[in-house]
């Protein structure tokens, strides 16, 4: 062995701890810097009136998407209708920081109603729904800042993939929701008899359920969408931000809106004035980061980001 061999070898073994603190300092630095550059890109952008946009091709495509959800499930004879029903309003409940009764009490008569859909009101019932993820679709492309959009077709398309993706994910939650209080309801009755903690323990994991989703779900959003090459580690520090921002902002609006009749819009109204905030909240919090995702893809790579 030659002579500093040894030694060579035994920097190397100890000095892990500084490579890998060095490794962590610079990726808090460019977290620090992208998460910058995101907020002042925001800044000097249209980003809130896309959100509006947003905002309002949600309420527009929200119920023909429930719709179409509803009616899957019932030719899908995964259960009944009404347990469907239950279920998702179950989990619009979880999804949304108040109990807007507007949209809940048309889930239950959507549900009570027949579903059956001609060719005419299945493909109007899927234009209206794709409204809100051709809005989502233009709106990350812009906060991406990519130099060319899709175009008109291409669109649609995207729009349409996103609307039968996310009708999947509904459908599959569903099944799952349904499946798992079949399971408490006859397997586990005398276990959540026995010990009480173990119901607690699964409320919390409903109501909390949302932001993971939430958050791959975004993730998925700033790789796949935008209209340029984007690289799949660059988009997960975005989504995480993102998913944590949408849960401090979820907690906050629940807590501001814990009793809408103190509002002095009255009725049913002010549920629809403020689930339209709250959706312009949440796509303002999306296309943040939006910003911060592309900022930190520009950050590592800048060849890789508007092209």
């Amino acid at each position: 062995m030659r002579p500093g061999t040894e030694t060579v070898r035994l920097e190397g073994v100890h000095g892990w701890p500084r490579r890998v603190a060095r490794s962590c300092q610079g990726g808090c630095l460019l977290a620090v810097r992208a998460t910058r550059s995101g907020l002042i890109g925001f800044y000097n952008s249209n980003n809130l009136t896309f959100a509006a946009s947003i905002a309002f091709y949600t309420l527009l495509s929200l119920f023909p998407f429930l719709l179409l959800v509803l009616s899957t499930v019932s030719r899908l004879a995964i259960g009944p209708t009404g347990a469907a029903s239950d279920t998702l309003v179950e989990f619009v409940s979880n999804v949304f920081p108040s109990r807007f009764d507007f949209v809940l009490s048309q889930v239950r008569e959507m549900a009570s109603a027949p579903l059956n859909l001609n060719v005419v009101g299945t493909i109007l019932t899927l234009w209206g729904s794709m409204g809100v993820f051709g809005a989502v679709t233009s709106a990350v492309n812009h906060a991406w800042g990519v130099e060319y959009s899709y175009s008109f077709f291409k669109h649609k398309l995207v729009a349409f993939v996103m609307m039968i993706t996310a009708g999947v994910l509904a459908v599959t939650a569903l099944v799952l929701i349904g499946a798992v209080q079949m399971a408490e309801a006859h397997w586990f009755a005398g276990v959540f008899a026995r010990f009480p903690g173990f119901l607690y323990v699964s409320g919390v994991f409903m109501r909390n359920v949302p932001t993971p989703i939430f958050t791959v779900v975004v993730g998925l959003i700033f790789y796949f969408v935008p209209n340029t090459a984007v690289r799949l580690r660059d988009v997960w520090f975005g989504a995480i931000l993102t998913g944590l921002l949408w849960r401090l902002a979820f907690s906050g609006f629940a807590w501001y809106v814990r009793d809408v009749s103190r509002f002095s819009i009255h009725g049913s109204i002010a549920a629809v004035v403020v689930f339209l905030v709250w959706i312009y909240l949440s796509a303002v919090i999306l296309l943040y980061g939006v910003e911060v995702t592309a900022a930190y893809a520009r950050l590592r790579s800048p060849t890789t980001v508007g092209s």
